[in-house]
């Protein structure tokens, strides 16, 4: 083959009149993603964990106030990460993501109980994450329902009544719970965004994943031995169509998400623009260097499904870090999933910015990018110093563009 006809312009159009005849590429690429969030929004349309980080306001200091935050730290449910100096401190350790549960007891609590006051056990939930508001309210009114009950029996005990006359004067200790950023508990607004995230990935790691192994089952891949010192060339010749696709489904994914399914967006666009660009990158990053250990395009697609299929389950949206052994937390952190989706419910449910994901917009970037310089290191070794004899045989069946 001729210096003439081997340019990057060419493969990148000959990339797309691959994608355009392939059909079931096609379908893939760009029907799939919007069949899938069609199919997740409506099936969440209607809609209805332990240790989990916990930081406290004792406003009362009191024998009964310190009795309500040992009973939070007895439980299972929550662990105590965080003694807080007012209402608003816990607001920001819930918004900065040190804590998933905020508990207030309000100044002179025991006095105002005893005089007769309604004052109520506060707690601020994180409903972002609906497994963990759904767990936190339950155990939160469950703690101070059994403390009001035994503190009460008590007291009435000591007053010489009995069990029947002691159930009908009980009073519990009112229970009061505001569920931040998801306060309906809606479960489109939790859960769809994860499994949108979820397609989009296998999606681009599939395609772009097949980009290399194509041209090895035609025989067509050692053509590039050509440009052996300069594998740059080969990576973004191949993966550049689907920068484009990856970009594209994005974009109409969410477009549909917001729009038809009228899930939040409290955000803004140029984080979450920055956030799409960087998932893109990691996963062609990823799929670009698994394809070159593939010899077919089977094999690439066991290779991306191997990373594809346990992602979700692994990106701490559907099961949180905090419940996993660690042998699972390290792998979920080294998915580039567990960083988008972390990323989207900052900006599209909590309504945070810059501050909350550049570390996630860093992280896949950085995977992307080591993905690729690998690729570009290893590249040589897997094109045989007799391609362009190979090619030139494999020319017959092959028309020049």
């Amino acid at each position: 083959m001729h210096e003439s006809s081997l340019r990057i312009s060419n493969i990148i159009r000959e990339e797309w009149l691959n994608i355009l005849r392939d059909k079931r590429l096609f379908a893939i690429l760009f029907l799939v993603p919007l069949l899938y969030t069609a199919l997740f929004g409506y099936i969440y349309s209607h809609q209805r964990i332990t240790e989990v980080s916990t930081v406290i306001y004792d406003g009362d200091n009191s024998q009964i106030s310190r009795q309500i935050v040992q009973a939070f730290d007895e439980t299972e449910t929550f662990r105590i990460s965080k003694h807080a100096y007012s209402e608003a401190d816990i607001q920001q350790s819930i918004e900065r993501g040190e804590a998933r549960v905020g508990i207030i007891i309000p100044d002179q609590f025991s006095a105002r109980l005893k005089h007769g006051e309604n004052v109520p056990v506060l707690t601020f939930i994180d409903g972002s994450n609906m497994l963990f508001s759904n767990a936190a309210t339950r155990a939160a009114n469950q703690v101070v329902s059994t403390l009001g009950y035994a503190a009460s029996a008590n007291k009435l005990e000591q007053q010489g009544l009995q069990d029947e006359q002691i159930a009908s004067t009980f009073s519990p200790i009112p229970f009061r719970s505001r569920i931040l950023y998801n306060p309906t508990f809606n479960y489109s607004d939790f859960l769809v965004y994860g499994l949108i995230g979820a397609i989009l990935q296998q999606v681009l790691l599939l395609g772009v994943a097949l980009t290399v192994t194509r041209d090895k089952e035609k025989g067509m891949w050692n053509r590039f031995v050509e440009w052996r010192g300069m594998p740059w060339r080969i990576a973004y010749a191949k993966t550049a169509p689907y920068f484009l696709i990856g970009i594209v489904n994005n974009l109409t994914v969410f477009v549909m998400a917001l729009y038809v399914f009228h899930l939040p967006f409290r955000g803004l666009f140029l984080p979450a623009a920055v956030l799409a660009v960087s998932f893109v990158l990691a996963l062609l990053g990823i799929g670009y260097f698994a394809s070159l250990f593939s010899g077919n395009q089977v094999g690439a697609t066991q290779i991306t499904m191997l990373i594809a299929v346990p992602s979700f389950l692994l990106s701490g949206f559907s099961w949180p870090f905090d419940a996993m052994p660690h042998s699972l937390y390290v792998a979920g952190h080294l998915l580039p999933l567990t960083y988008f989706l972390d990323g989207v419910r900052e900006i599209f449910v909590k309504g945070h910015g810059w501050e909350m994901v550049w570390r996630d917009c860093v992280a896949l970037g950085l995977m992307g990018l080591v993905c690729y310089f690998a690729a570009f290191l290893l590249t040589p070794f897997f094109l045989k110093s007799g391609g362009e004899q190979e090619t030139q045989t494999s020319s017959d069946s092959t028309v020049p563009i």
